[in-house]
């Protein structure tokens, strides 16, 4: 079925490319670099040599687990189509810069004003007993995290990161400061950061913590 899915968004991408509008192709573009980055950063956690010394979790990540996660991109698909059907609801305008200096800087204060202290809010409701006994305990249900573990939560849990997303670029186009790469730079940068934050591997030294503790709250790591 996913197959079907990313098979529709190729052929959206592709007549909107011959229409002589490329959302669609940016659309699927985006869909294949967030897998890619998914592989990439599994790769890098799977790869002992490199990690062995900075892992959290020693244990590795299982069959059963492998198979729970088997669908943990369906968070790409599902912003992917709710993405579609607002390009196509509301059309941006025709000529959208590649680079907009003023937008991206809209979007790191929306990010910081707005998504997150809303992606707080929401994730300490769904550590509710109700949220978290229907929803959120799937997402907990890996002994081991990885980055694709990220992607593996409740159908509600996704809506509530799409929102937490959409903020920042939504306001940025709305206000004139939307470009082309503010879209691939801000999901594939919170993807990145996601990635991370399960990846079972500290990259980032504790002493710079230590040395400025403040950045617990701007930098998200695993520990």
């Amino acid at each position: 079925f996913q197959i079907v899915l990313y098979g529709l968004l190729l052929a959206r991408a592709i007549y909107s490319f011959h229409q002589d509008c490329c959302w669609g192709l940016h659309v699927f573009l985006l869909c294949m670099l967030r897998l890619l980055m998914h592989q990439l950063w599994s790769a890098y956690s799977n790869t002992l040599f490199l990690t062995h010394n900075r892992l959290i979790l020693k244990k590795g990540v299982g069959f059963r687990q492998i198979d729970q996660e088997l669908h943990w991109d369906n968070f790409i698909l599902l912003q992917a189509i709710v993405t579609s059907v607002v390009l196509h609801a509301f059309p941006p305008a025709e000529t959208v810069p590649t680079w907009e200096k003023n937008g991206v800087l809209s979007a790191l204060v929306l990010h910081a004003a707005l998504s997150e202290p809303l992606f707080y809010a929401i994730h300490k409701r769904f550590h509710g007993n109700q949220l978290f006994t229907n929803y959120h305990f799937l997402h907990h249900s890996s002994p081991v995290p990885q980055p694709f573990t990220a992607g593996h939560a409740s159908f509600l849990e996704q809506l509530g990161l799409t929102v937490v997303m959409g903020i920042p670029l939504a306001v940025s186009f709305l206000i004139g400061g939307g470009s082309i790469g503010l879209l691939y730079c801000y999901v594939l940068g919170f993807d990145s950061l996601r990635c991370l934050g399960h990846s079972n591997v500290e990259i980032v030294p504790h002493r710079l913590f230590e040395a400025f503790p403040f950045m617990r709250y701007i930098l998200y790591t695993p520990t």
